[in-house]
């Protein structure tokens, strides 16, 4: 087995210098000039961002986290993901197979059934969404992680070693120059020679690191167009989604006329018992004491509320309100309440 001794003693070398920077102890550390360290911090926050803006769009793709491991360990062993109806779809197989149980020709069964098959044209339309969300923008965005952004991050990595590797020549260079009148001039033109070289090599790699971080500019367009993509796709798809429940409304067009019906005469029989006569305006808040009383806020308006076989006396220490918005009720004190005018 061949041990390379003068390799070792280099990455303990290194492995020193980087321990005494980040404790503070070195002095002589090349520093780099502010528009590079702008363009370092700015590929640190490029790879934070895109990796999170990635993760949450999967997330809302698919939502359940189980079914994301799967996905991604099929992916990881090279095979395709088995098309599994999505909770729309698997909606809509219920409802037509409870349909189909209650009998078709019943109203309700009919119903389900219809409702159940329009469920599966959105299970479908959210397919589309999905795959055409992954290849517009999530592989775009994980193939500039996967390439471009480990690409810059070896990059980087191997400058950090030349620049330990110039600190370290510059030190030896130093002491070379401290050292008495004994040392030869071989080994000061040896150390001479060593830090042009090591000067050299950081330049190389300093001048490449900066030409791929001028780079993430063109990544950032291409993101860009990557999320104007992904916006088409969602537009799309809900507009899509809202054209299959339009159509699904209409099917339900004569059950909900009847349906209307029943409610109507619901509502009629209900108005004759019980009236709005009048609005009140709420003098200060009040808090709700039980279930029979209701929270009102001050300068909330609301409707009095009194049955047919009761009368609006001045006398009463509580009154029934509605909130007009709400239909919520309940009892407020009088004192808290302004009576306004009979309605129209």
């Amino acid at each position: 087995m061949n041990f390379n001794l003068k390799a070792a003693g280099t990455l303990l070398s290194r492995a020193k210098q980087f321990t005494e920077e980040k404790l503070g102890q070195a002095t002589d550390r090349t520093e780099y000039d502010e528009n590079f360290e702008e363009m370092l911090a700015r590929a640190d926050r490029t790879k934070l961002w895109t990796e999170r803006l990635a993760s949450h769009v999967e997330t809302v793709l698919q939502p359940n986290l189980n079914e994301r491991l799967e996905e991604f360990i099929l992916t990881k062993l090279d095979q395709k993901t088995l098309n599994k109806p999505n909770v729309y779809e698997q909606l809509g197989q219920c409802m037509c197979e409870a349909g189909n149980d209650f009998g078709p020709s019943t109203q309700y069964g009919s119903a389900l059934i219809k409702c159940g098959q329009f469920h599966q044209k959105l299970g479908l339309a959210h397919k589309e969404f999905v795959h055409s969300s992954v290849s517009s923008f999530m592989q775009p965005l994980k193939s500039f992680l996967d390439g471009e952004m480990k690409s810059l991050t070896k990059e980087r990595r191997t400058l950090e070693i030349k620049r330990l590797d110039l600190d370290a020549a510059k030190s030896k260079k130093k002491k070379s120059k401290t050292t008495n009148s004994n040392v030869t001039i071989a080994m000061a033109d040896s150390s001479d020679t060593e830090l042009r070289h090591a000067q050299a090599e950081f330049d190389r790699q300093l001048e490449l690191t900066r030409l791929m971080l001028d780079g993430l500019n063109n990544s950032h367009t291409h993101h860009l167009r990557c999320l104007n993509d992904l916006v088409e796709s969602e537009v799309q798809y809900h507009r899509q989604s809202v054209q299959i429940l339009e159509d699904l409304r209409k099917q339900f067009g004569l059950s909900k006329s009847s349906l209307n019906s029943t409610a109507a005469a619901t509502a009629s029989s209900t108005a004759r018992t019980t009236q709005a006569l009048r609005t009140a305006t709420v003098k200060f808040d009040y808090d709700a004491s039980d279930h029979h009383e209701l929270s009102v806020l001050a300068k909330e308006t609301v409707n009095i509320i009194i049955d047919d076989n009761e009368k609006l006396s001045h006398d009463s220490d509580w009154i029934t309100v509605e909130r007009p918005e709400t239909k919520e009720r309940g009892r407020v004190p009088r004192a808290y309440l302004h009576i306004d005018t009979l309605l129209s």
